[in-house]
């Protein structure tokens, strides 16, 4: 039986100064996520983004091409070709979204096994996302997977600060896309309660041939103010199909039909995905406060892998995904406390089998991951410095199993102990500029691919981060220069696995990234505003074996040297908006030796949006996209059409071409 979970928020008032007070908006909003949050003197590389900016530019699209429009040094590919339905991944500072921290009120959406994320799962998430903070490098995340190459902290829906009514939104357009979605929300009544909820269905045709997605969602809130305390049980459910459409396809295959799909058109995937989680939250007095968390997360599917018309090997897995936490918050006039305790059992099965055969599995295997980590941090002020450090220990367990009835797949049983750490300054010269410096290690346990495919070592990261922020009345300005230092870092080589999706991966002994990033917005005038992100990154890889050669200062693959994203918006008359923006992404390699011709070009997209709000009900947005009509490509590898071990050429997931979407907006 389906679940389908809705959420509870309970929220309380508590005692400042000696009266009782309700908490505000900005307590609220801060009270489950401060221990994964960054605040403005963190010497950390982070952005903060609010529903109004996500909410300007949102049609429905997947939250990593989301992040893309909005964060710097991110990169999004779709396997289908467009921005809604199917699977999209991101990339930050080059490195997968399988080594990045993602995070739903505190409580971990990483898968603990594969340790990646798949939104497609639980389609429209960010129409219900409050806020969204991106953390760079090794960051100061303490629950949940390591904060590898950054994190990504969500926040849902405030029950008690949204206002009281509900929406209906369409969003219809290019590729067949059409998404229907239904929300009702009450604000804080009276008596204190507050309920939020919201239904979605989404289908999408693809720009690629046979790459269709049909997908739902629900998602809910509901809550009460008590005295002193802060209860919350948030949830999702979401379903989809998607016809698969992940494999590379040769240049000139694309040249003759850029919609080319390899895939069989009979491979269609089948995956839900459910999260729950019950929040309690209490204030012992002016500045302390304790919160703890129990969660439950699942998942469960297949999606096959046809050879020809007759032979079709499918791939499932369930998940099953237990954890509680807890946090101690403490918050005097100059030092800043916070602490937290985290343990979680996951539980994976994964099969294969000759369909129709089901019953009859060719391979199965479980595999088990348990981890108990803390963590604390530090901010002390002494006049305009602000003093930080942020220490983890993980204790994690890894168990892989062949099924004994089948005997395949492979025995392995490890512990790793972690010591993360992180600590750095930040100086607060006037009003308008501030300083920060960091320096942080992390260390990382490899997936189950990873394993499969020999790459057992830990991976570990030392990062050191340099800063500027200015902020004044016209002006924001946030610019850092990195240095990352990699021991055994699980290396994408640029393969995939037979018959699959997943990147094959190696430990390389020695290699580093450097750049520069830099976020800024400038109000022109009154009615003319301009934001620029922008990247540099140079990356090196000290020795890599190829099973044939070793090669030496070679570049990571997926790692472009320069990102842009200008962007103007004109205010005009009668609540009408013009949004003009751009993105620029320099080359990159497709496989780690760096050979010629293997390389994803460089590319220029050219976007533009108008908002208007017609009366204070209605409100519509058309969103004209890649209006050069660039053939361009985000994501590749090297392309082996029948696994006989040649290489026929290099590969590509092509992306969208010129498509636009009408997004209607219905406030009752």
């Amino acid at each position: 039986m389906r679940r389908i979970f809705i959420s509870i928020l309970f929220t309380s008032s508590i005692h400042l100064c000696g009266q009782e007070v309700l908490y505000d908006s900005l307590d609220l909003k801060q009270v489950f996520i401060k221990a994964s949050r960054s605040s403005n003197v963190d010497p950390l590389s982070f952005q903060t983004i609010q529903s109004a900016q996500i909410e300007k530019v949102y049609s429905g699209q997947d939250p990593s091409v989301l992040l893309q429009q909005l964060s710097p040094s991110i990169v999004s590919y779709s396997d289908a070709g467009t921005d809604i339905g199917n699977y999209a991944q991101f990339r930050m500072r080059g490195i997968s979204q399988s080594r990045i921290n993602v995070t739903l009120n505190g409580v971990p959406l990483n898968d603990m096994i594969d340790q990646g994320v798949f939104f497609s799962n639980f389609s429209d998430f960010g129409n219900s996302v409050e806020s969204v903070q991106v953390q760079r490098g090794v960051g100061a995340s303490g629950i949940g997977v390591a904060s590898y190459g950054g994190s990504v902290n969500f926040e849902s829906v405030n029950v008690f600060t949204t206002t009281a009514g509900s929406n209906l939104e369409l969003t219809t357009g290019s590729f067949g896309t059409l998404r229907t979605s239904a929300e009702i929300n009450t604000g804080k009544l009276s008596n204190g309660v507050g309920a939020y909820g919201r239904i979605t269905r989404t289908s999408v045709n693809g720009y690629k041939e046979h790459s269709a997605s049909d997908s739902y969602s629900i998602f809910g809130s509901i809550g009460h103010a008590g005295n002193q305390h802060v209860v919350k049980l948030t949830g999702f459910m979401g379903k989809t199909q998607n016809d698969q459409s992940y494999l590379p396809v040769l240049l000139d295959d694309i040249n003759v039909n850029p919609k080319t799909n390899y895939n069989h058109p009979n491979d269609t995937d089948d995956f839900e995905q459910e999260l729950i989680q019950l929040q309690y939250s209490n204030s012992l007095n002016s500045n302390t406060s304790i919160d703890a968390t129990l969660y439950y997360g699942g998942a469960r599917g297949v999606f096959p892998f046809a050879t020809d018309d007759e032979t079709q090997c499918v791939f499932g897995l369930t998940n099953d995904h237990y954890g509680i936490m807890s946090h101690l918050n403490i918050e005097n006039e100059n030092i800043t406390i916070r602490g937290g305790i985290q343990a979680y059992q996951f539980d994976r099965t994964n099969f294969e089998y000759l369909a129709p055969n089901v019953s009859n599995p060719i391979d199965r295997d479980h595999s088990g991951k348990t981890e108990i980590s803390t963590f604390a941090k530090v901010n002390y002020d002494i006049d305009r410095v602000s003093l930080f450090g942020n220490v983890q220990l993980r204790n994690v367990d890894l168990s892989l199993r062949p099924d004994p009835e089948l005997a395949t797949g492979i025995n392995f049983d490890k512990n790793w102990f972690f010591l993360n750490w992180i600590f750095g300054l930040n100086y607060q010269l006037n009003d308008v500029h501030s300083f920060y410096a960091s320096y942080g290690r992390t260390s990382r346990e490899p997936t189950r691919s990873d394993i499969r495919n020999g790459a057992v070592l830990e991976e570990n990261v030392n990062d050191m981060e340099l800063g500027w922020r200015i902020s004044n009345e016209n002006l924001t300005l946030s610019a850092n220069v990195f240095h990352m230092n990699f021991t055994n870092e699980i290396s994408q080589v640029g393969a995939l696995m037979e018959r699959s999706y997943m990147d094959i991966r190696q430990n390389v002994p020695r290699s580093k990234r450097s750049g520069i990033e830099l976020q800024m917005g400038y109000q022109v005038a009154e009615s003319t505003s301009f934001t620029f992100n922008a990247s540099y990154l140079t990356t090196n890889v000290d020795e890599f074996n190829t099973g044939d050669q070793t090669l030496t200062d070679v570049r990571h693959i997926f790692a472009p040297k320069w990102i842009f994203r200008p962007q103007f918006q004109f205010d005009l008359v009668n609540d009408l908006e013009i949004i003009l923006s751009g993105r620029y992404v320099s080359t990159s390699f497709m496989e780690l030796a760096n050979l010629p011709g293997f390389e994803l070009p460089a590319h220029a997209v050219v976007n533009t949006q108008v908002n208007w709000k017609l009366t204070e009900r209605f409100s519509c947005s058309l969103m004209l996209n890649n209006l050069p009509d660039e053939q361009y490509f985000t994501d590749g590898a090297p392309v082996d059409l029948d696994f006989d071990g040649l290489v026929e050429g290099p590969g590509y997931r092509i992306q969208p071409p010129r498509h636009f979407y009408a997004v209607f907006r219905v406030h009752l």
